[in-house]
């Protein structure tokens, strides 16, 4: 194969094609100068087509005139190889070259056959001519119907001015009207939000107002009997540890009671006695230290004596709130404890109201615990993994305030709910089950904070809360037809 295709660049083999001319200078040079005149000629028809097809974007069949362009390129080669072949017998080349001239020939014969009546169907320079005439008189006509209808336009226009002339002062008219109303509406706007927020502090106020004095009534006549039992209690311990040392030394100086006492000290089972009975003042010290806690816990909550902006540890607070609501955390039947997971950070003391802060706190952590509950009742299949967390983080952030952080596992809130948490009286909850009211009152109460309360959440699989306050506060802030809270400490726990 490669010998064959050397073969076509060899020309060894045959005779130039200038032995058939003698080698006559004449009749060669005739040759030599016709065919390169020929494929010059050529050479420029097709350039000349490509100049004019690139001019005429809008010619048809210009694919008919690159293959004309290509054919006589063909034949132009065609004759530079006879000049070739007659000091170089190349014909295998020659041969090819003009096989090649053939097919396109051929192949742009086949093309033109169909083209031809496409060709002929052409308009004429005569039936051009006649169409343009026929476009004349059409320009005319149309001409004369403009110059009606600019008329006609104008007289339009005069009538159309005048009409919005009426129009516009009609329009000036209900404009202001409009204005009015508007301005009524938004006026009227204002007054129902503000008489909502009204409402619904009255109404929590009437409702709630007196559970935070009935707290710290019953801390207050909890804190007297309890530390009655409590200073008692060591009194109790040391008596009771002289009375069994006494009898200790009694049963040691008189090894051999008589039989009535032996039958009596087993009757009563002394040496139980003995043991147990520091156990028992022991447990009634702690119950009394817890009791203690408890109505601390209450008190720091309740903050009746903090009605003022007071700088407070926002921990303590949190702890109060979290250890009143330690039953709920507590596993009941069906339901496993729920974690209560604190990420304290490093925070200074902060300006607040206490009892308001410490309201925010319980609505919150109330809300949470009814989420995980609400979960494991609407999917039991997951009781058996399914443990409630709920994860408080607090840290300072940037602009001097600090940010509570309050996270949940629970059943979370779709996207319409979250958009309606903080309306006054909007409530997931059954009927009987919540006001309402919590969170609309914990939100005007970071607003008059000066801070900010947010969440974001995911159906099924939790809430996170945000609370940002800062961490020094000139007055309180009241939030757009917001009233100051006042003095009353609201404690909302139903939401």
């Amino acid at each position: 194969m490669l010998e064959f295709l050397q073969s076509f660049f060899v020309d060894g083999i045959f005779i130039p094609h200038g032995h058939c001319y003698l080698w006559k200078p004449n009749l060669v040079w005739l040759h030599i100068i016709s065919d390169s005149l020929i494929a010059l000629a050529y050479y420029s028809i097709p350039i000349t087509l490509v100049y004019f097809v690139q001019k005429r974007e809008d010619l048809p069949f210009k694919w008919i005139l690159l293959l004309f362009g290509a054919f006589i390129v063909s034949c132009g080669t065609t004759h530079i190889m006879e000049v070739w072949t007659l000091w170089h017998p190349t014909y295998w080349l020659s041969g090819i070259i003009k096989a090649i001239t053939a097919a396109i020939s051929i192949y742009t014969a086949i093309n033109l056959v169909p083209i031809i009546p496409q060709a002929l169907a052409l308009p004429s320079p005569a039936q051009l001519e006649l169409t343009n005439q026929q476009l004349k008189s059409e320009i005319i006509e149309r001409k004369i119907a403009e110059a009606a209808l600019l008329k006609a336009k104008a007289e339009l226009e005069m009538r159309v001015e005048e009409r919005t002339t009426e129009l516009k002062q009609a329009m000036t008219q209900s404009l202001i009207t409009a204005a009015k109303a508007q301005e009524q509406a938004t006026q009227l706007e204002i007054t129902l939000k503000e008489l909502a927020n009204t409402q619904a502090q009255l109404i929590q106020t009437e409702k709630m107002s007196s559970l935070g004095q009935l707290v710290a009534g019953v801390a207050h006549e909890i804190n007297n009997p309890v530390n009655f039992i409590y200073g008692n209690a060591v009194i109790a311990n040391e008596y009771v540890e002289n009375l069994l040392k006494l009898i200790s030394l009694y049963q040691r100086d008189y090894p051999h009671p008589s039989a009535e006492i032996e039958k009596y000290i087993d009757k009563i089972e002394l040496n139980f006695i003995s043991n147990d009975l520091l156990k028992i003042l022991s447990s009634m010290k702690m119950g009394s230290d817890r009791i203690s806690e408890i109505v601390l816990s209450l008190r720091n909550f309740s903050r009746l004596d903090e009605a003022e902006v007071k700088v407070v540890d926002i921990h303590e607070g949190i702890d109060s709130t979290l250890l009143i609501l330690q039953s709920r955390l507590k596993s009941k039947t069906g339901y496993p404890d729920i974690q209560v997971l604190k990420e304290y950070g490093d925070l200074p003391e902060v300006e607040c109201y206490p009892g308001q802060l410490n309201q925010v706190f319980m609505n919150i952590l109330t809300n949470a615990i009814d989420a995980i509950e609400g979960l494991g009742s609407s999917r039991a299949e997951l009781l058996n993994n399914y443990q409630g967390k709920i994860i408080i983080h607090t840290e300072v952030v940037a602009k001097h305030q600090v940010q509570i952080q309050i996270t949940d596992n629970g059943c979370g809130m779709k996207d319409e709910v979250q958009q309606k948490m903080f309306d006054p009286f909007f409530t997931t909850k059954p009927v009987g089950s919540g006001t309402g009211l919590g969170m609309s009152i914990s939100y005007q109460i970071i607003n008059q904070h000066g801070g900010q309360l947010w969440c974001t959440s995911v159906p099924f699989q939790g809430t996170e809360f945000f609370i940002q306050i800062p961490i020094r506060v000139s007055s309180p802030k009241k939030g757009n037809g917001d009233e100051e809270l006042g003095e009353h400490e609201i404690i909302t726990i139903n939401s």
